[in-house]
């Protein structure tokens, strides 16, 4: 185990998106191998996109990789791939697939821990024994081999399981550290498992960087995990008195919706146009107008965060 175990309280995950900024969070997980390949099998080199965070984000990006099925459970060989990739890191995390078998979790580990000694080595999986089990996940192999855990509380139900003062996501971790992860576009009310994660335990993360959503919850997480208080909703405009008789033109039957915009592959221009569109979807649900100044100073904030 890792002489001293450090985590990032707040972090964001990757898989292939590209490097941008993640103002306001500690760390950034960015994937860099599947079993024992840096490369998927559409050709896109996982290898090449994390040496790029590496570059752009230097000590904040940490490495994770994929063991076992439908990618090889060759534990030492995959261990060797993540380490030739991401050479050196304090922190390493793996995420633990269906049917691998529990004497290559450990092999992985070991050979982890021979490539790099003095390294943090945690897997993600399922929130509890009984999730992981049930998708033959190997849990009792993860616990006893890892330093700490990742536990995936996505769903509204794993979050209720995680708050529980009986918690199965706690006892089932036997004592080691615990790193939530949360998927803020699947729950809701993800910001309850995050503020278990950074008050409890050793931190929070959200999926991911390439959802549209990452703006958002970007800055959530962030005032999170450095104990400021979520910004409230904006308060209501107080209705002004109106003199009777005044003749009014009909009232809309609903705000302006904006339309989607699809991109068939993800990255800096999806992300940046996604977001964009949120900012002046918000600003109509509140009641603006796109000719408001102020909506120009929030698109503006948005290109300018962009481009940092």
């Amino acid at each position: 185990m890792a002489a001293h175990l450090t985590l990032p309280r707040t972090a964001a995950w990757v898989w292939h998106g590209e490097p941008r900024s993640i103002f306001g969070l500690e760390a950034v997980f960015v994937r860099c191998a599947s079993g024992t390949s840096g490369t998927a099998g559409s050709g896109f080199s996982y290898a090449d996109n994390f040496h790029a965070w590496l570059q752009a984000r230097g000590p904040a990006v940490v490495p994770w990789s994929w063991l076992g099925p439908p990618h090889s459970a060759d534990g030492e060989a995959s261990a060797d791939a993540l380490a030739t990739i991401a050479p050196g890191q304090q922190v390493y995390v793996v995420e633990v697939g269906p049917e691998t078998p529990p004497a290559q979790v450990g092999a992985f580990a070991a050979r982890m821990r021979l490539r790099e000694p003095i390294a943090a080595i945690g897997f993600s999986s399922w929130p509890t024994r009984a999730e992981a089990e049930q998708a033959a996940v190997p849990w009792d192999a993860c616990v006893e081999a890892f330093d700490f855990g990742l536990p995936q509380v996505c769903t509204p139900a794993q979050r209720k399981l995680l708050v529980r003062e009986d918690s199965p996501v706690v006892a089932d971790m036997a004592g080691k550290p615990i790193h939530v992860v949360v998927f803020p576009d699947a729950d809701p009310g993800w910001l309850e498992s995050a503020r278990v994660g950074v008050d409890e335990h050793a931190g929070a993360s959200a999926f991911s960087v390439e959802q549209s959503s990452f703006a958002t919850w970007r800055r959530q997480l962030g005032a999170l995990g450095e104990g400021r208080p979520e910004l409230p909703p904006p308060p209501p405009v107080p209705a002004a008195p109106e003199p009777a008789p005044v003749v009014r033109a009909p009232a809309p039957v609903a705000n302006e919706t904006l339309t989607p915009v699809h991109f068939d592959e993800p990255g800096e221009l999806a992300l940046l146009a996604n977001r964009i569109l949120a900012v002046v979807q918000a600003r109509l649900d509140r009641g603006g107008k796109l000719t408001d100044d102020e909506l120009v100073t929030e698109v503006e904030d948005v290109l300018r965060d962009n481009a940092g």
